[in-house]
């Protein structure tokens, strides 16, 4: 097959590159451009490298996919699918695998940029321009429009690092004031309940002493009311001691019998 192509029907494109998209595209022996054969061979090696870097572009996946979460996931969700996606390459979990270690270290790279809010900002700027993470297009920072956003997005970074001029070291320093507070309070709850083990064991102490003493004191006085019963019993003799406890007898009930007259009047 043999192609009969006009140069002025292209314009707009490259020449030699238009050359050979046609041998590619349709599939053309001869292409009757003009060129010379040396000259389409470079055509057709640019164009295979652009086509490579495109294609390896298209396919390039984001930080958000290798973790699995969406482009608005929070810290928390990020977290937990690095420690399930951890676990699932390591490369411990199948040596048989080479490929794992390469995942593995992608997957600690996604987390080390995203679980941090600088870098993760950082991030999501560059995967929302066209191109942004591509070296082959260093031309477009030429572009007036994205030299002025790539000036906006460095005066916004800066101002931020500005603000927070020691933000790692003041959140280190703040989880080990966190830590230190935290070691106080336990200390204080074990204080506090050592001197209230201790309060509850004295005072326990001191009701068992005060209620021995009562019942030692109950039993001195029972004791000192019998012996001096059985001293009388034995001084008076069975008789006598007989005729005292009958006439207590009489006057008691003389006693009650006159209560109870009272009350009838």
């Amino acid at each position: 097959k043999v192609l009969v192509w006009n140069r002025q029907k292209f314009p707009s494109c490259s020449w030699r590159l238009s050359c050979v998209c046609a041998r590619v595209v349709f599939g053309v022996a001869r292409v009757d451009c003009g060129c010379s054969p040396r000259a389409i061979r470079k055509g057709l090696s640019a164009c295979l490298v652009l086509s490579s870097l495109l294609s390896h572009c298209r396919k390039a996946a984001t930080y958000y996919d290798l973790l699995g979460v969406k482009s608005d996931a929070t810290l928390e969700e990020i977290k937990n699918a690095f420690f399930d996606k951890s676990k699932k390459l390591h490369p411990d979990s199948n040596p048989s695998n080479p490929a794992l270690h390469s995942q593995f270290v992608q997957l600690n790279e996604a987390y080390r940029v995203l679980s941090k809010d600088l870098s993760r900002k950082e991030y999501d700027f560059k995967i929302r321009q066209p191109y942004g993470g591509a070296q082959v297009f260093r031309s477009a920072s030429t572009d007036p429009s994205y030299r002025g956003s790539m000036d906006a997005y460095e005066n916004i970074r800066y101002w931020e690092q500005v603000r927070h001029p020691h933000a790692p070291e003041m959140m280190a320093e703040e989880k080990q004031k966190r830590r230190r507070r935290n070691f106080r309070l336990v200390a204080y709850c074990v204080v506090a309940m050592m001197l209230s083990i201790g309060a509850h064991a004295v005072l326990f102490k001191k009701l068992e002493e005060v209620h021995t003493n009562f019942m030692d004191e109950k039993d001195r006085i029972i004791i000192e009311i019998y012996n001096e019963a059985k001293e009388r019993a034995r001084v008076n003799g069975f008789k006598k001691q007989t005729e005292i406890l009958r006439q207590k007898h009489a006057e008691f009930k003389e006693k009650y019998k006159r209560t109870d007259v009272g009350d009838d009047k």
